[in-house]
């Protein structure tokens, strides 16, 4: 699975409808399963300042990532392919997993 990122820039976004968003993303995600493997919703960046959202998600290709943002109905500008890093911790980890 990628990990990609739909990028909002959503006049009057609130959290609460960040974390519709989220939930409708879930949703999608779920319903579309090329494969049988279906995408999966990670979580959401607000930036209230700026109204921009940052709604991040598994897919299995692009095309399905753009399907499962259709399908969720998020008002995303883009969909960018993303590499998430996480703490000096657990780089330490995926480094010593190769």
């Amino acid at each position: 699975m990628k990990t990609f990122m739909a990028e909002c820039f959503w006049p009057g976004v609130t959290t609460q409808k960040v974390a519709d968003a989220g939930e409708r993303i879930r949703q999608a995600a779920r319903a579309i399963s090329p494969q049988g493997r279906p995408g999966r919703y990670i979580g959401s960046i607000l930036v209230p300042a700026d109204e921009i959202a940052l709604c991040l998600f598994e897919a299995l290709s692009e095309a399905a990532a753009s399907e499962i943002n259709r399908q969720a109905a998020i008002p995303s500008e883009r969909i960018l392919q993303i590499v998430q890093l996480t703490s000096q911790e657990d780089q330490s980890e995926l480094r010593g997993a190769r």
